[in-house]
């Protein structure tokens, strides 16, 4: 029973899955974690990337599986159902940079850039630095 029903993320009310725009629940998810790990980690002054990897549950397909955090200073490489941001605690900015979607067998990766935010701005000297 409880495989068809979802969280809503603005009630936390257990729904049936057609009420809830998994879309939005999913985004709610990575928000919170991306929130609470940029928390945190406040003390770190470099500028930093923050990877995550979110998908939704093979057996449970109301849950969704979100890793934890990893910070690195260096871009990391692209990979699947992976999120990539860029974080300045300096400038209090935490950025989505990319997203790769799910790959299918035989595809190669798609790369979805942030062609709006400051670091893709900065990168294409469309902003100082």
């Amino acid at each position: 029973m409880t495989a068809n029903l979802l969280q809503d993320p603005a009630s936390g009310l257990l729904l049936p899955r057609q009420h809830v725009d998994e879309k939005i629940a999913l985004k709610k998810v990575i928000d919170d974690v991306v929130d609470n790990a940029v928390l945190s980690n406040q003390h770190i002054s470099k500028t930093y990337y923050l990877t995550l990897h979110a998908k939704f549950d093979k057996f449970d397909p109301g849950k969704f599986v979100v890793s934890r955090p990893v910070i690195s200073y260096r871009l990391p490489p692209f990979t699947s159902n992976q999120m990539v941001f860029w974080v300045s605690n300096k400038k209090g900015i935490c950025e989505l940079l990319w997203m790769v979607p799910p790959k299918r067998r035989g595809e190669k990766l798609k790369v979805e850039f942030n062609k709006t935010g400051v670091a893709y701005l900065q990168a294409k000297g469309a902003m100082p630095s």
